[in-house]
């Protein structure tokens, strides 16, 4: 009997399916952060023990046709501003205006890429560019820069200068500082959509590479045949080593999206409104005449890319968003999260901060005893401790209130993300009149 894998991999909860014909198995695991190629084994463990019994990993590897893989890592990534420090190296004395016309795009830009930036000004002069170039790079890994993008104009001068560069910087000098060039990234020559095509890559690529690698090695060791295929943003596959980190963002998603159309087609239904509740995020995408919406550009983080994209919105708020009470005495929900190391309190982690999850359990939504299916008992006592500290006494409430201000106020976090994503698209009041469907999913 053959088998598909399927590993969903996300900040909190990694999950598993394994079907075989008409058969569908489901597991869980928590997501392992420091080293994710752990969680990959032990769900497709898991999932071996369910169909073989104990000992049976190497039998279900053996008789898998194929492996593949999802992930919202890189969103989450990008969500919580968490990655490598990118320097840039242009030729173009505007292109940091160019990049941040908008109050979203100059955040973005300043989490992603700063003042590490170096506007070449020899590009052209062979007699000075050499001694330019090694300044620029020295400033900007002085500065910290921890992979480097390079955005020339003009596509040929930017050839010519990659010659120049590996002249002078060799891969072994260079070491672990990885260099992009925009030009050879994509041929996209809108120089904008470029550039943060670069930059966005960039950043998302090492949360791929880190453990895809060391993923596929280890299967090759326990002599899989197939290669490991990674799960697209455009519904389709590939191997790691023929995957695009950009076009890999919100792949797992991508999977929700493309499950809600064929539940949209399976009852009639002309459209549909998909909310995929995650640990970390929220994704928001739509289904219309059985089609899943996307973008030719697509966009991320609501900035415009060389590539097509499905027209999923993620937002920071997640089952693992951390609950805090600001200066103002408001609840604020998010958008970083305590992911599943440490977790929410009630993992008894180590987790101190309060969060969704821990909110449920004190109010008995969630049941302590059979969360993962009975694998790990959450505390409900560290849940009420927590909340009690960071939200109820510095709001000067009861328990029992802070807890329904909590809800009330991810509730409305979660809803208006739901609105937004709507608004550009249709008046909200038409939502209604078109007969539109909600496919909520969560875990």
């Amino acid at each position: 009997m053959k088998y598909l894998v399927n590993l969903d991999n996300g900040g909190t909860l990694t999950d598993i399916c394994v079907v075989s014909g008409s058969e569908v198995r489901f597991t869980k695991t928590l997501t392992t952060p420091v080293d994710l190629s752990e969680c990959f084994f032990k769900g497709i463990t898991k999932a071996s023990e369910e169909i073989y019994g104990e000992g049976g990993f190497t039998k279900l590897l053996h008789s898998t046709e194929l492996i593949r893989y999802s992930s919202t890592q890189g969103t989450n990534a990008l969500v919580e501003r968490k990655g490598p420090k990118l320097g840039l190296i242009t030729d173009d004395t505007h292109l940091s205006g160019n990049l941040t016309k908008t109050p979203h795009q100059q955040d973005l830009f300043d989490s992603l890429v700063g003042t590490r930036v170096v506007v070449l000004q020899h590009i052209r002069d062979s007699n000075k560019i050499e001694s330019e170039l090694v300044a620029a790079v020295n400033t900007l890994t002085n500065k910290g820069a921890e992979r480097l993008v390079v955005a020339i104009k003009d596509k040929d001068t930017e050839k010519a200068f990659k010659h120049v560069f590996l002249l002078q910087f060799p891969r072994h000098l260079l070491g672990s500082v990885p260099v992009l060039f925009s030009w050879e990234f994509t041929n996209d020559t809108s120089r904008v959509r470029r550039i943060w095509s670069a930059i966005l890559n960039s950043f998302l690529h090492p949360t791929m590479e880190r453990f895809l690698y060391s993923a596929e090695h280890r299967l090759k060791a326990h002599k899989v045949k197939n290669p490991l295929l990674i799960y697209r943003n455009d519904g389709a596959s590939s191997r790691v080593a023929k995957s695009v980190a950009l076009k890999t963002y919100s792949s797992g998603p991508r999977g929700g999206i493309e499950g809600t159309k064929a539940l949209a087609k399976a009852y009639g239904f002309e459209h549909v409104l998909m909310v995929d509740v995650g640990g970390t995020t929220s994704d928001v995408g739509e289904v219309e005449a059985h089609k899943i919406k996307t973008e030719r550009r697509g966009s991320v983080e609501g900035i415009q890319i060389s590539f097509e994209l499905s027209d999923v919105k993620s937002f920071g708020v997640g089952g693992g968003s951390i609950l805090r009470v600001n200066n103002k005495g408001a609840i604020t929900v998010g958008p970083d999260s305590v992911g599943a190391a440490p977790g929410p309190a009630c993992f008894g982690f180590g987790g101190t901060e309060a969060t969704i999850t821990d909110v449920n359990v004190a109010l008995g939504v969630i049941d302590p005893d059979i969360y993962l299916n009975g694998q790990q008992r959450l505390d409900k006592e560290r849940a009420i401790s927590t909340i009690t500290e960071k939200i109820a006494k510095p709001l000067g409430m009861s328990l029992q209130k802070a807890l329904f201000a909590l809800e009330q106020a991810y509730a409305e976090q979660l809803a208006a993300c739901l609105k937004k994503t709507c608004a550009k698209r249709h008046r909200i009041s038409c939502l209604w009149r078109w007969r539109t469907y909600e496919c909520v999913f969560s875990g």
